[in-house]
């Protein structure tokens, strides 16, 4: 591309910019907008639901709103104070943001880090001569809302990661898709904020590069694209955070906090379709306690329960990322283990046992010894032949004097 030619283009860049996009248009139509979503992510989200999740969106929601029209009063008589309003309201926005993302991860606000942050670009904003410099503070401002975007999308991306290795029973391939769009949009949000404030600092405000690539109608048009984007994907969040608890019932066993038995046999049967077996290191274990009745009988079912507490515990400490445990049913449980050999998934069910020994000498209750059947996942064999596989092998365990491990081989 010859000089004519990024000349051309980049004057063709800057009268879409400068000409055809009004910065009170746009920054109207933000207010606007963002009003309106606020009243219908209220009203369809936040009151049925009531999740702390979509109560900090519906704050950056409505800050959002407010900014936008305070800014709308730059160049009048009372610009001296809108204009640190509405910087002090932008970081109420942009903090509420990421607050609403560290809620997705269980995390609880900061709201020292608020407070401090609206404090800091007040004072500076005001230090600025705000009456006659509508960038006052912008500075400060730009960069507290690149780090509170960039944290959001960090908290975001982690809150996508953990939640693709979990198992749902009840389906929530729609709750990580939404989780994705607003990874990706909060990410491209921070790269623009970092962006802005970097040209900023560097160039000045008055440069023709910050004014065409990062001025303020585009900025706006970026907010308001972003704004409508997110947001549906947020009020998907908000009702999955307030279903998580619903789904954790349903998914897993009340005593034990494995997964139940259907939870546990769709996500075996989800993992088998996977393909995550080629490798042939993925094993399906049925894990059968050994005498359990005869603690039932002699210490009663309290005592019983306390057993299976534990060996739950000593199970659910040992599967990774991609992995998942449930109990199938009275003293009898399943496990899929990924990638090992037969001697390192024979280690790691041995490694179960001692956690399980530990753990009912720690808990005063019966130590149950346990007896193991493996059999290595492969696409050929249904889910049920594997399972039948597995069994076969836990009863030859048993059957060979019980308290091992025994790896079930087939020829190829």
């Amino acid at each position: 591309m010859d000089l004519v030619t990024e000349t051309f283009l980049w004057l063709v860049v800057r009268t879409i910019v400068n000409n055809m996009l009004d910065v009170t248009t746009l920054r109207l139509a933000l207010g606007v907008v963002s009003v309106v979503v606020l009243g219908l992510f209220y009203l369809a989200v936040f009151r049925p639901t009531r999740s702390p999740f979509a109560m900090w969106w519906s704050i950056a929601l409505l800050s959002t709103s407010a900014s936008s029209l305070l800014f709308l009063l730059n160049g009048s008589v009372v610009q001296g104070i809108a204009n640190p309003l509405g910087s002090i309201v932008s970081v109420i926005g942009a903090v509420s943001v990421w607050f609403a993302t560290r809620r997705l991860r269980g995390l609880r606000p900061l709201p020292v880090v608020l407070w401090s942050a609206c404090g800091a670009v007040g004072i500076v904003a005001l230090l600025e001569d705000p009456a006659h410099n509508v960038w006052a503070g912008n500075g400060l401002l730009l960069w507290v809302m690149a780090v509170a975007f960039c944290l959001a999308a960090w908290d975001l991306w982690q809150a996508w990661r953990a939640r693709r290795g979990v198992f749902d029973s009840l389906h929530d391939g729609e709750a990580r898709m939404a989780l994705l769009v607003a990874s990706l949009a909060a990410s491209l949000l921070a790269v623009f904020y970092v962006l802005r404030w970097a040209l900023f600092a560097f160039t000045g405000q008055g440069s023709d590069i910050f004014h065409t690539l990062a001025g303020t109608g585009s900025t706006t048009l970026v907010l308001l694209v972003s704004l409508v984007a997110v947001t549906f994907s947020v009020a998907s969040l908000g009702y999955d955070e307030q279903t998580q608890e619903l789904r954790r019932r349903i998914a897993r066993d009340e005593l034990t906090g494995l997964l139940s038995r259907a939870a546990f046999l769709e996500g075996a049967q989800k993992i088998l379709k996977q393909g995550s077996n080629q490798d042939g290191g993925t094993a399906l274990v049925i894990a059968d306690l050994d005498y359990f009745k005869r603690i039932n009988d002699t210490y009663g079912h309290a005592t019983g329960d306390g057993v299976l507490e534990a060996f739950g515990t000593a199970v659910e400490e040992s599967v990774t990322h991609g992995e998942i445990a449930g109990r199938l049913g009275g003293e009898e449980f399943g496990i899929v283990l990924r990638h090992g050999t037969r001697a390192e998934i024979t280690e790691r069910l041995e490694a179960v046992s001692e956690r399980f020994t530990l753990l009912c000498d720690e808990r005063g209750v019966p130590l149950s010894t346990v007896s193991y059947g493996a059999t290595f996942m492969r696409r050929d064999l249904t889910l049920s032949q594997l399972l039948g596989r597995a069994d076969e092998a836990m009863y030859s365990a048993k059957e060979n004097g019980r308290d091992q491990v025994v790896v079930d081989v087939y020829d190829d």
